[in-house]
């Protein structure tokens, strides 16, 4: 997870298992790329199958969730907050 100035937001993300992303809302854009694998977006009872290379934005106050193959490896830019930092045990 990398954090700008101004809040913004980049995250890298590997999926070792299969998961689910339950239905959420952001008050800011969030573009993601595939890198790696399948990631299947869920919009207004919608499944759109996302693969290698595929990109979408998701537009701000629009309900999404999603289901993840795992080996999934996706990149995410948040146009704000989105996730906290894991803290490992040094601190």
């Amino acid at each position: 997870m990398f954090e700008g100035v101004d809040g913004n937001q980049m995250a890298f993300w590997t999926c070792a298992e299969d998961a689910l992303s339950a239905q959420h809302v952001h008050d800011f854009d969030e573009y993601m790329v595939i890198v790696q694998g399948c990631y299947t977006l869920l919009i207004d009872d919608k499944r759109i199958p996302l693969r290698t290379g595929d990109e979408y934005v998701i537009a701000r106050g629009v309900a999404h969730g999603g289901e993840v193959a795992a080996g999934t490896r996706t990149i995410h830019a948040f146009g704000g907050h989105r996730a906290d930092r894991v803290q490992d045990v040094m601190g």
